[in-house]
């Protein structure tokens, strides 16, 4: 009872010392004191976290297009990303930092430039040809020397246009008629030997395969070719391609000087 009565003279004694000027100014000082105690951790905290939101951190990012199916070894080798750094608030969930990451691993999806690349982006003992196949797809190996095939130079991932070249016999006069045309456009290449990052040709060039995705129509085409005639590979640009209507060239064409094959700009 006795600490009740004391405490409530203890109010009384605050409230008659807050009703005075002296008190009301100290109290008006006190609050203002905590008012900007509360301001400044409330600042140091929004400044922590706007400075989080800023750092920067290592991410890979896609150079190029890396199709599904591509392994991680392809992509190192290939130099198919750059290292860049990426803002914490921009960093995707399981970005990868490092090149070594994606080592035994095979991208699940199509990765486009300038996309970072995430550990989700690829997987362990996924199949790098028959990831890229479905439905109608086919894959077939073309054998070629380096001059008709660009060996080292093209590269995984690539789109090429693919000419045929024969020497068909005349029926009526028994003379050859040789002819080059092209056989199939914008096919994308799922495998290429012997280019390091920088493109150079790591390979001889006494002959290797390349494998394309084709139709089921065309590696039929495609094999007769290969046993039958020549076959050259082109390179296409990386985007932007365009797929001008070409005929065949042939000697008469072109010795008579006939615009037979379009090259669709410069």
């Amino acid at each position: 009872m006795e600490a009740t009565d004391n405490s409530r003279s203890q109010v009384e004694a605050f409230r008659r010392f807050a009703g005075t000027r002296k008190g009301a100014l100290t109290v008006a000082a006190v609050a203002a004191a905590l008012a900007g105690l509360v301001l400044l951790v409330f600042a140091s905290q929004y400044k922590d976290s706007v400075q989080g939101g800023n750092a920067e951190r290592a991410a890979l990012v896609a150079d190029r297009l890396i199709p599904k199916g591509t392994s991680g070894a392809i992509v190192v080798s290939g130099g198919l990303f750059r290292q860049t750094q990426v803002r914490d608030s921009d960093l995707k969930a399981g970005a990868v930092a490092d090149g070594s990451a994606l080592a035994g691993r095979v991208a699940t999806r199509d990765i486009y430039p300038g996309q970072q690349i995430t550990s989700a982006d690829f997987a362990a003992g996924a199949d790098p040809l028959r990831g890229q196949l479905k439905g109608n797809q086919r894959a077939i190996a073309i054998p070629l020397d380096g001059s008709h095939g660009l060996i080292g130079q093209v590269r995984t991932g690539d789109r090429v246009d693919i000419l045929a070249g024969f020497n068909a016999t005349n029926g009526n006069t028994g003379a050859g008629r040789p002819e080059v045309r092209t056989l199939l456009g914008n096919v994308l290449v799922l495998n290429a030997p012997g280019a390091d990052n920088s493109g150079k040709n790591t390979t001889n060039n006494n002959g290797s395969n390349v494998t394309v995705r084709v139709a089921a129509g065309d590696a039929t085409k495609l094999a007769f070719a290969s046993d039958n005639g020549k076959i050259w590979i082109v390179l296409r640009p990386p985007t932007g391609g365009t797929n001008p209507s070409a005929a065949p060239a042939t000697l008469e064409s072109l010795l008579s000087g006939s615009p037979s094959i379009s090259t669709g700009g410069n």
